[in-house]
């Protein structure tokens, strides 16, 4: 599996609260890191995605 190594600054409120995760869930800090990035695409992927047919929507209601 390729990665790729990023720095990158977290709020000290974020960390603390990836710490608590970590203690709770027994797992690293990085896959709790990469498991919210997955999520975020997944939720931007799927709110374009309705941004996408609500417009094309509209656009036929228009031209129809």
């Amino acid at each position: 599996m390729n990665t790729h190594n990023y720095l990158v600054r977290v709020k000290d409120k974020h960390w603390e609260d990836i710490q608590r995760v970590k203690t709770l869930d027994n797992c690293s800090a990085n896959s709790i890191i990469n498991e919210g990035i997955r999520l975020v695409v997944k939720n931007k992927l799927e709110e374009l995605s309705t941004l996408r047919k609500n417009r094309t929507s509209l656009q036929n209601m228009v031209s129809a």
